[in-house]
């Protein structure tokens, strides 16, 4: 049904909104208050960014009918991020917030890269990947930090294109990776612990 409304269509569409709302009304000005009217074009380049990528997303799944836990997840990185970025403690963002000495923007790679990974699980087992269960759960830590490598790229842009950005050095970007790995090695390891290997991929190869 060419005229049919999926899930996805609405998820998109609820999200964008969402988006342009919460920049237009509170990150905008704090970016200005924050980096500065002169490095306004990051800001931009961050926004062209995540609608280029809810467009990719809506092109390639907007015929499939997702599961809502899978997009409820979805929708958990998202608003994790946007809190992350929009909660303020003691006058600063709570993604600078430390705790033990963890910044807490670890604690959302960490807990992107393990929902991510549940997420990239699922579209393996709907293809019905006729590999082997550890070969399939090897490409999905691969693939998760694949995504997060292409954020790090993303903001290398931004560190090698505006003065006195917000990125932060090398070691940053570095312990981003490793809480991606962490948190979707992690994943991996709980799913396949609570989960029997035939609920989880009744097609593939029982090598176990």
């Amino acid at each position: 049904m060419k005229n049919r409304i999926y899930n996805v269509d609405i998820f998109v569409l609820f999200n964008s909104i969402l988006f342009f709302f919460m920049a237009k009304m509170v990150y905008y000005d704090r970016f200005i208050l924050y980096r500065g009217v002169t490095n306004i074009h990051e800001f931009f380049f961050y926004a062209v960014v995540i609608y280029a990528v809810m467009f990719f997303f809506w092109v390639q799944l907007r015929h499939v009918e997702i599961p809502k836990y899978i997009l409820f997840l979805f929708e958990v990185m998202i608003l994790l991020h946007f809190s992350a970025a929009f909660i303020m403690i003691d006058g600063h963002r709570l993604y600078d917030f430390r705790f033990e000495g963890i910044r807490f923007d670890k604690v959302v790679h960490f807990t992107n890269a393990f929902i991510g990974t549940v997420i990239t699980l699922y579209f393996f087992k709907k293809n019905h990947c006729d590999i082997s269960t550890k070969f399939i759960m090897m490409m999905t830590v691969f693939v998760v930090l694949g995504i997060g490598a292409i954020i790090e790229i993303a903001e290398f842009i931004v560190v090698m294109t505006v003065p006195h950005n917000g990125v932060g050095a090398y070691t940053n970007n570095m312990l981003d990776l490793v809480a991606n790995f962490i948190g979707s090695v992690l994943s991996i390891l709980l799913v396949h612990f609570f989960t029997s290997k035939t609920a989880m991929f009744p097609e593939t190869e029982k090598d176990f």
